[in-house]
């Protein structure tokens, strides 16, 4: 065998092997800062959505401070896609080739650009294991441990999975939102949330 081939051979067995010792980072631990009321949350995880054209998955960051909202949507590799921002009057909306939409309705403008409803309005509240508030239609089923299983609200059916303890405080890691013939799954990687004080 060639000096060259015999090299080569080596290279890429070494390079196996070290694929086989490795084993991927932990995610990130969960976060609290300050001791008083929440002021503000975040999360890191991954998404997937399901419709009948198809299924789109990729990573999510979400920042919550009062009714300002702010979204990453990144790409699997971790590329940002679109960036959305809500205040109470409007959503804006910007994709990763800059361009630019804005509205007064999330769900509306969402399923217009991205494709599927993304409910900014209720989701704020829904990923705390919360009803949102203003809206007393709200239905809950209890799971076997205390948590809740199932909350429909807004026509939406949320269903938790996993749950985990941040700052003493019960979170989901898992979820599901769906309506009509669209899902959309969570999993919540990190929780970082914010509390007034230090």
């Amino acid at each position: 065998m060639p000096f060259a081939s015999k090299a080569l051979l080596t290279a890429f067995s070494l390079f196996l092997a070290g694929c086989a010792s490795w084993t991927p980072a932990p995610p990130p631990a969960d976060q609290v800062t300050g001791h008083g009321a929440l002021q503000g949350f975040r999360f890191s995880g991954r998404l997937a959505v399901q419709q009948p054209a198809g299924t789109d998955t990729g990573k999510i960051e979400w920042s919550s401070h009062g009714a300002l909202v702010h979204v990453e949507l990144l790409s699997p590799l971790g590329s940002t896609v679109a960036q959305l921002d809500q205040t109470p009057e409007q959503v804006h909306l910007l994709l990763s080739d800059q361009r630019e939409y804005s509205a007064p309705d999330a769900e509306q403008l969402t399923a217009l650009v991205l494709g599927y409803a993304l409910p900014l309005e209720g989701l704020p509240w829904w990923v705390r294991g919360r009803a949102a508030p203003g809206d007393g239609s709200a239905r809950w089923v209890a799971g076997q441990d205390g948590h809740p299983e199932q909350l429909v609200q807004a026509g939406w059916l949320v269903r938790y999975g996993a749950w985990r303890s941040v700052g003493g405080e019960a979170l989901p890691v898992a979820l599901s939102l769906q309506r009509e013939s669209l899902t959309i799954r969570l999993r919540i990687d990190q929780w970082t949330l914010e509390r007034g004080g230090e």
